[in-house]
């Protein structure tokens, strides 16, 4: 049941990374139409550089949980590394419940602010005047995917055997 769990958080982490991938390609191909229609047609698409940054969170938020499964964030194992046995397994497991911890803090921010953008019908201060709540959805997205793979890295410290 539980290896089923954290297989659903993993399968949920890929899709963020695929997602993120195509989020990448897609700002690729946004910036290659402004400079056409600049260079052929000296005109503007005039949401190319807005897209682009909402695009560019798209491709960080979802990518961190990714990053993390694949242990690319930066870790500082000054303590952590000077541990064996149960000491060193209950110290990682105390700073998983911790990132845990704080990844859950900063998604309830996140919900909030989409809340709050959608509430208050905020929108970007552009041509287009996109309703500021959709791009910072991501940021949920992003946040949920993180905080569901921390949860996952902590549950599989805590399942892991001790090593002696």
């Amino acid at each position: 049941m539980i290896q089923k769990l954290l297989g659903w958080f993993d399968t949920g982490c890929r899709f963020g990374a695929y997602l993120s991938a195509l989020a990448m390609l897609v700002i690729v191909a946004l910036i290659s139409v402004e400079i056409g229609a600049r260079s052929l047609f000296h005109s503007s698409t005039l949401i190319a550089d807005e897209y682009s940054g909402y695009l560019m969170v798209t491709v960080v938020m979802l990518g961190l949980s990714y990053t993390f499964a694949e242990g690319g964030h930066i870790r500082i194992n000054i303590l952590t590394s000077r541990f064996s046995g149960w000491p060193g397994r209950a110290l990682e497991i105390l700073v998983a419940l911790a990132a845990l911890l704080m990844c859950a803090f900063f998604l309830y921010h996140a919900v909030l602010m989409v809340y709050d953008s959608f509430s208050y019908d905020m929108r970007a201060d552009s041509i287009s005047e996109t309703p500021v709540y959709i791009p910072q959805t991501m940021i949920v997205v992003g946040f949920t995917l993180l905080t569901l793979q921390v949860a996952a890295h902590a549950l599989r410290r805590l399942l892991s055997s001790p090593t002696p």
